[in-house]
């Protein structure tokens, strides 16, 4: 019924109504239009949300404890957190730029820390990855493993256009430059770049590697 009404009547209209839907959802929190809301008696909110047009927020799974977001974050438009029975965790003062699509499938965790800020079309999967083992069955038909979700600690600076692969930590501290392949742990205090994403140099020591 207000989901998709503009301007200031909207929302308030979806500030007052949609607080009732989550499981938690402090004082603050603003909806913008268009938003999809799956499960959200799984899904827990902070205070002073902000959500911008057609984001996604699917909570679904029978065993996870679904989405849980701090306080002070900010998610731009069209960004996706998408639960296949993983947990997705944001903590206070985030940033999530436009068209981002996080995936937490399976057992796998997907965990943003504070004040972590993560630029546009970013692509974070949790767990999800085929077996391959028999050429003779289609990849989709023969199961998947999790390689234990991601993990980004606090004070983190994501560039646009990263994917970060299941399995990985981004210590704290460490910026990822923008079109990097995450797919191994960088370690607390690094610059990484490329794909695969390398350190290149820690940011206590300044140069280059």
């Amino acid at each position: 019924m207000f989901g998709n009404l503009s301007g200031a009547t909207g929302l308030v209209a979806r500030k007052l109504a949609y607080r009732r839907l989550f499981q938690r959802c402090e004082k603050g929190a603003t909806f913008g239009r268009g938003i999809t809301i799956r499960h959200p008696k799984k899904i827990s909110i902070g205070h002073r949300l902000i959500i911008d047009d057609w984001c996604v927020l699917d909570a679904r799974g029978d065993t996870n404890d679904g989405i849980a977001i701090g306080d002070d974050v900010m998610i731009a438009r069209n960004s996706a957190f998408v639960c296949k029975d993983g947990s997705l965790s944001i903590g206070d003062r985030a940033g999530i730029g436009t068209n981002s699509l996080f995936h937490a499938i399976g057992d796998s965790r997907v965990a943003i820390g504070n004040d972590v800020a993560i630029g546009s079309y970013c692509y974070l999967i949790g767990g999800g990855e085929y077996v391959t083992d028999s050429i003779d069955l289609p990849v989709m038909h023969q199961g998947q493993v999790s390689r234990g979700g991601i993990t980004i600690e606090d004070n983190v600076w994501i560039g646009a256009r990263v994917t970060v692969l299941d399995g990985v930590t981004i210590g704290r501290n460490s910026i990822v430059g923008a079109g990097s392949v995450v797919n191994s742990d960088i370690a607390p205090f690094s610059v990484a770049v490329g794909s695969p994403a390398r350190v290149i140099r820690d940011r206590r020591e300044g140069g280059m590697k």
